[in-house]
């Protein structure tokens, strides 16, 4: 091949020695093996004058013969794909996919949104495919020009009286040849019908087009290009922006929290290669940490001279912005004001009926994308395929999103009562589905009904911050509704947080009633107890009747069961069972036997008496779901009691049958926390690992620290300390102080064994300043305690400690 440096993009072609327009167009016609008289003709020229030519191109190529000025044509277009010097990362599955369809079928169109790397992908595939390449550009060109283009890039001349698709076909047919057809969004219709004619015209021929959007022929295959891996710092994305980043500044080494602070502006920026170049470039001039805090405030530090389209993200959506109409560019506007993802039914709710198809037309054009599923964390053991119908047999609707860096261009351009409008829309849609899955969340386990649940939940959770931030007055409505379906199916952290909010907001606890107060508290059991201690008091001053009689009492129950005051939470329960046998109100007689055998955990039979009473009112009422939940309760009374181990494994085994058959995860770490302990060594720290894992992502802080707990009896050394602290940490956000206390006390055996005495008597100090000399003393193992008092001075330092910290 000759050594040259032609530019298929540029009229003029570089190669040893400048050809002029008309000796290229001479070489082209050549190649079509055309004759001296041919051309001429074709030229409008004598036939000298074309030898003319034939001599200047022989000499310039170096050609001997015209065989020879045939292969320099042909090694002049191989050498005329403009592939960027610097590293091509993250893509190579991308160019194997491409280069195999390309050995499979005529036309491959890569489509994909802005700054995703479409052009550098097709120009890599074309390099290497085993075929000679051409390039034409018509970012720029207009629809009528579109054959003229591609016509000048072959090298053909075109006039009046050549049919350039004819003549580019005949240039095209020589030998196998790749025509990459870059940037054809604005001159979609023009350049479907020239690929047609041109696929006719040159039968060996394989077209690669790039576009935001397919072109839309039956003959045509659409490859979407999705952005960069963002996961970890060995992904794609964050590989790119550190290749990048060293080329800005030469020598730069990125510490550990430099590489977080990468991994940020990765997952801001969507993964999309050129956003992530033109942040990279900015590291010439600012650290990766300001450049995170920058990116968070907008995209304006995105952009590097030239200005051209591939300068700032502004100009590459702009020029897709300007392709959109009017109906378009509304539709996604909303879309944009959207929190999170949308499927089509909520995309018409949102904006106007009927506008499902322009979705699919935004979607077209690389502007919305599909969304990763929003789902409930994955159960820690698989649930086995049944009779009954899987989730997957029931796919749920497809979301999609923007990404963000979109998003942030279109909310640019949206007035601020739009965004209001559609958040309020967002709202009203989710209080709906909230309320009417909350209506039959107490008999419907199903595992439809838990996907539902856990799919809307990061929804719920947006529509409720907005809510109680905005003032509405649905913020009441969808929070109870997210209450039941938390308590029911269990918690997802993010709409538990939404839920706190609400339940701290002085509107929302202005209009709730003593029932709806109790909602709310029973949900926020695994969260944080002094709010459900709040709600509890304001239930109990509203009470009007025996049904909000019932639920304060049972909340007031609850919460002093919870927080290890036996007596007078089964004062609050006694009159709460009247009224609920008074009302014939089976569901609230459950809970209300289920928040009495938790309150008799000194006494295990007592418990588990009230459990099994539980258990019999909650079939009554066919709640499923709770029925289990108190199996497993009386399944770790036993256990803690040491009591029936036979039967402990039973009921353990029945959780666990159970919330595999339903899919509910929440339900399955609570089998696994109970069966971890009737089990010892590598199986009970694996199920626990499981359970632990299932309550972080639900955000049940109760029994997190309880697994926590746990764990920290089957492990030894800096491991026990371990699960300690993290039992520790969870108990005091919970501020349940009856779990807090048993994890001091594990701390305190666990440094005392350790040898570490000082360490073990201020904490022991520690736990004296909160709970009392009696509690602290019955917790921690008596040799301990014996021990301990020959260290005074740490005793008074841990108390101190603990006293300046609660003032």
């Amino acid at each position: 091949m000759l050594s040259t440096d032609f530019r298929g993009y540029d009229d003029d072609v570089v190669v040893p020695e400048r050809l002029t327009r008309r000796e290229r167009a001479t070489l082209s016609a050549i190649e079509r093996r055309l004759s001296n008289a041919e051309i001429a003709g074709e030229f409008g020229i004598s036939v000298r004058t074309v030898e003319s030519h034939i001599a200047a191109l022989r000499r310039k190529l170096g050609a001997e013969s015209r065989a020879a000025l045939i292969r320099a044509a042909r090694d002049l277009r191989g050498a005329a794909v403009p592939v960027p010097n610097t590293s091509f990362v993250g893509r190579g599955h991308a160019l194997d996919e491409v280069r195999g369809l390309l050995d499979r079928t005529r036309w491959v169109t890569i489509v994909g949104p802005a700054g995703a790397g479409k052009t550098r992908l097709a120009l890599e595939v074309a390099v290497a495919h085993e075929r000679a390449a051409v390039v034409a550009e018509l970012e720029h060109a207009m629809p009528e020009d579109v054959s003229a283009v591609v016509a000048r890039c072959v090298g053909v001349s075109v006039g009046p009286r050549l049919d350039p698709v004819e003549a580019i076909g005949v240039v095209l047919s020589a030998q196998p040849h790749t025509l990459v057809l870059d940037n054809v969004d604005r001159v979609v219709p023009a350049a479907r019908a020239f690929v047609r004619r041109v696929l006719v015209a040159a039968p060996a021929l394989v077209v690669l087009a790039t576009s935001r959007a397919p072109l839309g022929d039956s003959g045509e295959t659409v490859y979407a290009l999705p952005p960069l891996d963002t996961d970890g710092p060995d992904s794609p994305a964050q590989r790119l922006f550190v290749e990048r980043a060293q080329a800005a500044r030469p020598g730069l080494r990125l510490t550990g929290d430099e590489l977080a602070s990468v991994g940020r502006i990765c997952q801001r920026l969507d993964g999309l290669p050129l956003a992530i170049e033109l942040a990279a470039a900015r590291v010439r001039h600012l650290n990766v940490h300001e450049l995170d805090a920058r990116l968070g405030d907008g995209l304006d530090a995105l952009e590097r001279a030239g200005g051209g389209r591939h300068d700032t993200l502004e100009a590459a959506f702009e020029w897709t912005w300007n392709l959109l109409d009017e109906d378009e560019r509304s539709v996604l506007s909303r879309l944009a004001a959207l929190p999170r993802t949308f499927d089509i039914e909520l995309a018409e709710a949102v904006t106007t009926p009927g506008a499902g198809r322009i979705v699919l037309r935004l979607l077209d054009r690389s502007l919305i994308v599909p969304a990763i599923a929003d789902s409930r964390p994955e159960p820690p053991i698989r649930a086995p395929e049944t009779a009954t119908q899987r989730p997957s047999d029931v796919p749920a609707a497809r979301r999609f999103r923007l990404l963000d860096v979109v998003r942030r261009f279109v909310l640019a351009r949206t007035e601020a009562a739009v965004i209001d409008e559609v958040r309020n829309a967002h709202l009203q849609y989710h209080v709906e589905l909230a309320e009417d899955l909350a209506a039959r969340a107490r008999t419907d386990d199903s595992t439809q009904a838990i996907e539902t649940a856990f799919r809307l939940y990061p929804e719920m959770g947006s529509a409720l911050t907005w809510a109680v931030e905005h003032g509405s007055e649905l913020a009441l409505r969808l929070a109870r509704a997210v209450a039941v379906c938390a308590e029911q199916y269990g918690p997802e952290a993010y709409s538990v947080d939404a839920l706190g909010l609400a339940a701290r907001d002085e509107k929302v606890r202005a209009s709730a009633s003593a029932t709806d107060l109790t909602d709310l508290g029973r949900a926020l059991c695994y969260h944080d107890l002094d709010l459900v201690g709040e709600l509890s008091g304001l239930a109990l001053g509203r009470i009007d009747g025996p049904a909000a009689e019932l639920a304060a009492n049972e909340l007031a129950g609850v919460c002093g069961a919870y927080r290890g005051r036996r007596d007078q939470a089964l004062a609050h329960l006694a009159v709460a069972e009247r009224r609920a046998v008074q009302l014939e109100d089976h569901w609230r007689l459950g809970g209300v036997h289920q928040a009495a055998g938790i309150a008799r955990a000194d006494d295990p039979a007592g418990a588990i008496a009230s459990f099994q009473a539980a258990i019999d009112a909650y079939a009554r009422a066919g709640d499923a779901m709770h029925v289990n939940n108190t199996r497993y309760l009386m399944a770790r009374a036993a256990a803690q009691a040491e009591r029936r181990p036979e039967q402990v494994v039973a009921w353990a085994q029945q959780c666990v049958d159970y919330a595999t058959e339903k899919g509910n995860a929440h339900e399955l770490a609570h089998a696994l926390l109970v069966r971890a302990s009737v089990q010892s060594g590598a199986d009970a720290e694996s199920d626990l690992m499981a359970a632990i894992g299932a309550f972080q992502s639900f955000g049940d802080l109760r029994c997190l620290a309880r697994s926590s707990l746990a764990l920290s009896a089957v492990r030894t050394g800096d491991e026990r300390l371990s699960a300690l602290d993290q039992a520790l940490n969870m108990a005091e956000r919970l501020h349940d102080d009856h779990l807090a206390a048993q994890a001091r006390a594990g701390r305190i055996a666990a440094l005392w064994q350790a040898g570490d005495r000082h360490g073990a008597a201020a904490e022991f100090g520690s736990l004296l300043e909160r709970v009392g000399a009696d509690v602290a003393e019955q917790q921690c193992p008596p040799d301990v305690v014996a021990g301990i008092a020959a260290w005074p001075e740490a005793v008074a330092e841990g108390r101190a400690r603990a006293a300046a910290r609660h003032t």
